[in-house]
């Protein structure tokens, strides 16, 4: 019997083991079943949606910088266009900055994204494009921003933690990558449904409204 004992003792072990073994491997697969059924936290809007009006006729796209002066210059001519025809262009925004040349360019773009998730992604757009003269010559522009942000009437938390967040992250390199596709090296780069337009053109605000006007009939 007692040459038996260490075999039984070993058998004991075992036993104990794999019960253990059945027993967190239950608790963990409970754990992930109980995680499946936890929905993934989204944003309170889609930004496409903020930045896409799909209502529109004529898609105006624009690759822009925010730090970028040329980009500065057409902000209002784009604007201008985009409230005279209204509903009939839609009025596409990517990011596209150019860090090599524009140390704040793409924390400017985190902002306009992180203010997108609060539904105000254009207003954002605006206010860093007006001002870019003054947050551009700053050594840190991480106060302004959240001070847009607090103008605007956003929950500035929120914003703060939205505002290098992967999902803000996963849009611009979407920008990106889209611009690069396309060919895209400078900014402003413009196309109205497809055809890149040449920035002499995209400076005369009557050469834009023609381009749209004959495309709308």
């Amino acid at each position: 019997m007692k040459r038996y004992l260490p075999f039984a003792i070993i058998a004991a072990v075992l036993v104990a083991a794999l019960t253990a073994g059945a027993l967190i491997y239950q608790s963990e697969r409970a754990e992930q079943l109980e995680a499946s059924k936890t929905p993934i936290p989204t944003p309170s809007f889609d930004p496409k949606e903020e930045r896409y009006n799909s209502r529109g006729i004529v898609t105006i796209e624009e690759f822009g910088d925010y730090q970028c002066p040329p980009c500065g210059n057409a902000h209002p001519i784009l604007k201008s266009i985009k409230q005279e025809f209204g509903d009939r262009v839609r009025f596409i925004f990517h990011h596209f900055p150019l860090i090599q040349l524009h140390q704040h360019a793409y924390l400017a773009s985190q902002a306009a994204v992180a203010a997108g998730f609060q539904g105000r992604f254009w207003e954002m757009h605006d206010l860093i494009y007006q001002n870019q003269a003054y947050w551009s010559k700053a050594s840190d522009v991480t106060p302004i921003f959240i001070g847009y942000a607090r103008q605007l009437g956003l929950d500035t938390n929120r914003f703060i933690n939205d505002l290098a967040g992967a999902q803000a992250n996963a849009i611009i390199v979407s920008d990106i990558q889209r611009g690069q596709s396309f060919g895209v090296k400078g900014t402003p780069t413009v196309f109205i449904d497809g055809r890149e337009i040449p920035f002499d053109d995209l400076m005369k605000i009557d050469n834009l409204r023609n381009e749209i006007k004959k495309r709308l009939n």
